[in-house]
């Protein structure tokens, strides 16, 4: 069982930035075939979301919102703001991990997200420690330009045929729901 995540963040700064969101998808690589490939929307439904209290974090955690990062979000569809809005159910960053583990029904042989250098950075800044030894951390761009687009001028972000008006970029859900539709 292989797992993909995803932060959406008010920060770049890995270590002191606020983290607003995560996304947490559970999947089998073995279903990527003709036969039993995942649709988008079963992906979708199959990830998992947690939002966290941003004035906690500013407050009590002394982690800073990034101005620039908040600039960037002002233009960002309204979809993916909707995240921005505090609700009564966001939760303290205390509550990742074990919300993570929650949420990991099997043994988990893979950890993916898009890029090495930016969320498990923050996962592991956010946990003090690594909480997935590192011969286990996988990187989608680099799956997908290795494997599928080597030799083209296609990009790793490329939009699946067929999903342009389903995908809400900066999502953290459909970010990660994509990313494996991509490497399927």
């Amino acid at each position: 069982m292989a797992i993909i995540f995803d932060f959406e963040t008010l920060s770049t700064d890995r270590v002191n930035g606020v983290v607003l969101s995560l996304a947490l998808l559970e999947f089998n690589e073995e279903r990527f075939t003709e036969k039993t490939a995942y649709s988008y929307t079963e992906l979708l439904e199959m990830s998992r979301y947690i939002k966290f209290d941003v004035a906690d974090q500013v407050k009590n955690g002394k982690r800073k919102i990034d101005q620039d990062t908040l600039e960037w979000w002002g233009q960002q569809s309204e979809s993916a703001q909707k995240q921005l809005i505090p609700s009564q159910h966001d939760k303290p960053l205390a509550d990742l991990i074990p919300w993570m583990n929650s949420n990991i029904n099997g043994s988990v042989s893979k950890v993916y997200s898009r890029g090495n250098t930016f969320d498990p950075m923050f996962l592991a800044n956010i946990c003090e420690s690594d909480p997935y030894p590192h011969w286990k951390l996988r990187d989608t761009r680099s799956v997908i330009e290795g494997m599928m687009l080597f030799n083209t001028s296609m990009k790793n972000g490329f939009m699946v045929p067929g999903l342009e008006d389903k995908f809400v970029p900066h999502d953290a859900k459909h970010d990660v729901a994509m990313d494996v539709m991509r490497m399927q």
